[in-house]
């Protein structure tokens, strides 16, 4: 729930920082295998999308494009930064001097602080904070990084305008972000053509990875009786719960027998469902590039796709890195599909590689 100024509930942003703040659940994603972007030919095209060259990444991209003479930057800030994958990263190929990493959850700030002791890289520093109540100073940073973290911001527009007022003159926002429909609000055209490539996959590519792992579909949050009670609530309220109890019950069958968890579909997706576990997942995310565009200067946007590959590959991606001869061929395949489908003008790109300045 947010009022009407943006603010999200307090308890909902309990839920959030303790999701993310799951250190188990964290290591289980870190594996790999889950996620489209961990699928390294998806990695080698989105770098193609943004720079034009499979082997130049959006960080060599940036560097020398719009920071080329002016690396290290003096001081760069992290917006929702995690564990800091990214500010480690950005620090260790010289990008930056120091950096402020900003997150919501205790947890993963204290992830963060650890893994920066563990590089020795004490120029990153860490903060809690709700980023949609942040109050940034004026001409504070030349570098501004929001990896995957826009799309779980409620105030988008509060937001949006104190990254312009923290960047210092000539300084620049980067942004690689979800883009697509609010809470994967997905169009049945766009779910129907997704499962349909779905369905062109051998049943061995369409094997869940979580399953193979661990004997479930994912790692839940870790939920009250009275978070289990609301989300049973919804789905009798969304008509979801037949649907939930038969998908528990054949998984039994499966654990018992042996068998695996074979993908048929990409499923639709209920927002309030979802928002159980993390309130703020893609909360306003169809907005982010319109409000962005109004509050600092773009100049630069690139979208590289994810509108088929990333519903598609959710808990599949593994099975391409599996060096089967057909992997390669069958990814290529996709690759081609999501593209005739967005050259069509259908659907649009899910993700945006965004630049902008200060307005």
């Amino acid at each position: 729930m947010t009022d009407s100024n943006g603010t999200m509930a307090h308890a909902d942003l309990q839920r959030a920082a303790a999701f993310w703040g799951d250190a188990d659940r964290a290591a289980f994603y870190a594996a790999g295998g889950l996620m489209w972007g961990q699928l390294g030919a998806v990695q080698r095209r989105i770098n193609a999308k943004i720079s034009g060259d499979a082997d130049v990444d959006w960080v060599d991209h940036l560097r020398m494009t719009h920071l080329a003479g002016r690396t290290p930057v003096p001081r760069a800030l992290s917006l929702c930064c995690g564990d800091g994958t990214v500010e480690r990263d950005l620090a260790a190929r010289g990008i930056l001097t120091h950096c402020l990493g900003l997150d919501l959850s205790p947890g993963a700030i204290q992830r963060a602080q650890h893994l920066a002791t563990e590089c020795r890289q004490a120029h990153l520093e860490y903060e809690v904070c709700d980023a949609n109540t942040m109050e940034l100073l004026d001409d504070q940073f030349d570098l501004i990084v929001a990896r995957a973290a826009l799309h779980h911001v409620t105030a988008l527009e509060h937001v949006a305008n104190q990254l312009n007022r923290a960047l210092r003159p000539g300084g620049l926002l980067v942004s690689l972000e979800y883009v697509g429909p609010s809470r994967f609000g997905y169009s049945r055209r766009q779910r129907d053509l997704c499962t349909a490539a779905l369905r062109l996959l051998p049943e061995r590519f369409r094997r869940s990875v979580s399953w193979q792992r661990v004997g479930r579909i994912g790692v839940g949050a870790k939920r009250s009786r009275g978070t289990w009670a609301r989300l049973a609530w919804l789905k009798v309220r969304n008509g979801t719960l037949p649907e939930a109890i038969s998908r528990r019950i054949v998984h039994a069958w499966l654990r018992r027998t042996g068998r695996p968890v074979v993908k048929r579909c990409v499923p639709r997706i209920v927002g309030s469902e979802m928002a159980i576990d993390d309130p703020t997942e893609a909360v306003r995310s169809a907005e982010i590039l319109s409000v962005l565009e109004r509050a600092l200067q773009v100049v630069e946007c690139k979208r590289y796709g994810g509108t088929i590959l990333m519903p598609l590959l959710d808990d599949i991606a593994g099975n391409f890195e599996s060096g089967d001869p057909a992997a390669e061929q069958l990814v290529q395949m996709l690759f081609c599909i999501e593209d005739a489908v967005l050259a069509g003008g259908e659907l649009d790109s899910d993700f945006a590689y965004t630049v902008a300045t200060k307005r």
